[in-house]
């Protein structure tokens, strides 16, 4: 069997004239951990899209879980990756994992994973639904099974989602900026959330998108730098996280630190005369 959830090489997508992957590259191992950081605008959203077969590529070629786009079936490839992402495109259009109607239970919420939809159009099984009540409470919202989703918390919704992404077992977990607009407790508590998942038996492949440091795994073996469609650098973190590069990356005088397996940035004052 192909070990790799992530092969993509050389990919490069262009509308009209505007380049916005330029001979991006990835390998990811089966239970394996990366991410991917970079400024907004850079092109990560863009080329998690590539992988889920929502964005097509101008060149290049993308195999996810031993499949090459293009070439299968991608409904069922898409079964068996878990996807979150709490935002909607620039046309206001839904995505794989961004938003449920807020109308439905929790339980009802998670239950849509099977379906990739965003209402219950389907009548799921006693089994959907014990495996979505298992899945909420593995992400710690047992106490808001029968709550209406858009009632619970943006955090909770968020943890609420990630339940969502995993009612499949997925053998790839996408998770783009999973904590954006969140406060210190739910971005923490979603952290947490992830951290558990990884810790469980067979893991998913993970890909973390984002563009802040301390949201970065401690299990995290690989870190790539995006910037203008382009990866700069790529490696482990204690390789890639540094000042050099962290400021080559967000166009901003950044210091780095590492504390308790996880990583800091530091803005100091002086540096904001250079924005």
């Amino acid at each position: 069997m192909n070990n790799l959830a992530i092969d993509a090489a050389d990919v490069c997508v262009q509308r009209l004239n505007t380049v916005i992957l330029d001979g991006v590259s990835l390998r990811l191992q089966r239970g394996s951990y990366c991410a991917i950081l970079g400024p907004n605008g850079c092109g990560k959203t863009t080329f998690a899209r590539t992988l889920t077969g929502q964005m097509f590529v101008t060149s290049g070629s993308v195999r996810v879980l031993g499949q090459t786009l293009g070439q299968t079936d991608i409904r069922a490839l898409r079964r068996r990756i878990g996807v979150v992402n709490p935002t909607t495109d620039a046309a206001g259009v839904h995505v794989t994992g961004a938003v449920v109607d807020a109308d439905l239970s929790a339980t009802e919420a998670v239950i849509t994973g099977f379906f990739a939809t965003v209402g219950l159009y389907d009548r799921p099984t006693d089994q959907q639904r014990d495996t979505a009540r298992h899945m909420l409470d593995i992400v710690g919202l047992s106490q808001r099974k029968d709550h209406r989703f858009g009632l619970l918390s943006t955090g909770e919704q968020r943890r609420a989602l990630i339940a969502r992404a995993l009612v499949n077992q997925p053998q790839l977990l996408i998770l783009d900026e999973p904590t954006a607009g969140l406060d210190l407790a739910g971005r923490e508590q979603v952290l947490a959330t992830i951290e558990r998942i990884c810790h469980r038996p067979d893991p998913p492949a993970v890909m973390m998108i984002t563009h802040h440091v301390e949201e970065l795994s401690p299990r995290t073996q690989t870190v790539y730098l995006m910037k203008r469609g382009r990866f700069i650098a790529q490696g482990p973190p204690k390789e890639i996280i540094t000042p050099e590069l962290l400021t080559q990356t967000f166009g901003c005088k950044v210091f780095v630190r590492r504390v308790h397996g996880r990583w800091w940035l530091e803005v100091l004052p002086e540096a904001w005369l250079d924005l």
